[in-house]
């Protein structure tokens, strides 16, 4: 949740890049980063709880489809890694995995994550997964268009969007 915050800091303060890149880096949470964590808690709390009381699902399925959820996130946020350059000069956390992927390990990743998905939450969750896929590899350019690249905090942020548009997502397959 702290990627998303930091994120939401710094790519909703509307300063130019080396700023934002700087507010992202700092340790306090501004009203953006507030905000984005209540939206997020508010929006997995309720997506859980409509699977959940949903009388279309039975327990186990819905209890399988949000297991997927943070499958699904994670696995998307290699979108943002693969292919991608470091916003930042110098070391980071993020530096790390950001474009230092391969495209075996990227797309081992995502044929393992289709697969769990798919065995956990079935065709309905496949199909979320995929539509989730599509946004977040949009983020992730809206991220490199806006802060020449990405991020820790930005991993953070595809990873906490990817698992809230994943369980919205449910409900539109």
């Amino acid at each position: 949740l702290d990627g998303l915050a930091d994120t939401c800091d710094g790519i909703f303060s509307a300063r130019k890049r080396e700023r934002m890149l700087e507010i992202m880096r700092d340790s306090r949470i501004g009203t953006h980063g507030c905000l984005a964590l209540i939206f997020a808690l508010m929006a997995k709390s309720a997506a859980a709880y409509e699977l959940l009381a949903s009388s279309s699902l039975s327990l186990t399925t819905a209890a399988g489809l949000l297991i997927c959820a943070p499958v699904a996130g994670r696995t998307c946020m290699s979108l943002v890694m693969y292919n991608q350059r470091y916003a930042r000069e110098g070391e980071g956390m993020g530096n790390i995995y950001i474009g230092r992927i391969t495209l075996r390990q990227f797309v081992i990743t995502l044929a393992t994550g289709a697969v769990i998905v798919t065995v956990a939450g079935g065709m309905k969750a496949l199909g979320a997964l995929i539509i989730t896929a599509f946004i977040i590899y949009g983020l992730g350019r809206y991220f490199r268009h806006h802060l020449g690249g990405q991020t820790g905090d930005t991993l953070g942020a595809a990873e906490e969007c990817g698992e809230i548009i994943f369980l919205l997502a449910l409900f539109w397959v």
